[in-house]
C-alpha cells in the first residue's frame, strides 16, 4: 500500500513542489490550501498517518490543525511542520512545536524528502518504490 501524505500550506508554489516531489518518490501525495481543507481530507481518509503542514497561514494555523485533528481523529498522525516565519521553539495553540519535526522555508526538496522518509519509516509507512530494498 502507497504512504499516503498530506501537505498543508496557503503558498500554492510550495504546495505544487512538494506535491510534486513527494508524488516522484512514490507517495500518495494530498494537498490542501488551509486547515479545514485538510481536515476534511483527513476525515475522508483514515489512512493518511502523515502530515507536512506550515506553521502560520491565514485563518487557522498548522497548530490548529494538530490540535483539531489529534480531538477528531482516533488514530495516530505523524506530523512535521514547516515555517519561515516562527521559530521551532515556538508554542502555538499550547503545542509545544519542538516535539515535531521541524523543517525551515523556503523549502529544500532533498532535506524535505528525506524527513518525510524517515517519519515514513518510523510509522511503517514507506513507498514501494521497486527497487528491492526489502529484498535479501
Amino acid at each position: 500500500m502507497p504512504c499516503k501524505v498530506l501537505v498543508v500550506d496557503d503558498e500554492k508554489d510550495i504546495l505544487e513542489e512538494a506535491a510534486e516531489a513527494l508524488t516522484e518518490e512514490g507517495y500518495e501525495c494530498f494537498p490542501a490550501s488551509n486547515v479545514d481543507d485538510a481536515l476534511a481530507i483527513l476525515k475522508g481518509d483514515p489512512e493518511i498517518t502523515l502530515v507536512v503542514t506550515d506553521l502560520k497561514m491565514p485563518g487557522k494555523t498548522g497548530g490548529d490543525l494538530i490540535e483539531e485533528a489529534r480531538a477528531a481523529f482516533d488514530r495516530d498522525i505523524q506530523f512535521i511542520v514547516m515555517s519561515g516565519h516562527v521559530s521551532p521553539t515556538a508554542k502555538t495553540n499550547g503545542i509545544d512545536i519542538e516535539e515535531f519535526p521541524f523543517l525551515r522555508k523556503p523549502l529544500d526538496i532533498g532535506e524535505f524528502l528525506e524527513m518525510v522518509e524517515r517519519v515514513a519509516a518510523s510509522i511503517g509507512d514507506m513507498p514501494d518504490d521497486g527497487r528491492g530494498a526489502n529484498d535479501e
